[in-house]
């Protein structure tokens, strides 16, 4: 059963005038609603995106962006690299029972603090 309503209307994406079959037609053809369905996603996106980040930040206090809290925890790679010290140095200097290590399972943990204590007692730097 086909209609015989003729309705004038204007495509909501394109603007070009058409006639539409039904009362509930927006656009004039299929590849013009596929297009308007991305630009709503899109839309969508962006609005809740900007929403999401509207309650981040009180002010203009960008220094909370840039903060990184580090771990208590490091391992040996991370430990040379925040010491400077190579890691071939750091395992000499883990013979000494005293250097602050934790062994979880095969794991070796430092506590960075606790390390540059240890240097700065042992050889006063």
């Amino acid at each position: 059963m086909s209609s015989n309503l003729e309705i004038q209307r204007s495509c909501l994406h394109c603007g070009v005038k058409f006639i539409a079959k039904k009362a509930s037609t927006k656009f004039c053809s299929v590849p013009c609603a596929q297009r308007n369905y991305k630009v709503r996603q899109r839309m969508n996106k962006i609005a809740l995106a900007n929403s999401a980040g509207k309650g981040c930040f009180e002010g203009n206090d960008l220094s909370q962006l840039f903060k990184v809290e580090e771990p208590d925890l490091i391992d040996i790679l991370s430990l040379s690299y925040a010491t400077s010290i190579s890691k071939r140095t750091i395992f000499r200097l883990m013979k000494d029972a005293q250097f602050p290590r934790i062994k979880i399972g095969k794991r070796l943990l430092f506590d960075k603090i606790m390390v540059v204590k240890y240097l700065q007692k042992k050889f006063g730097i």
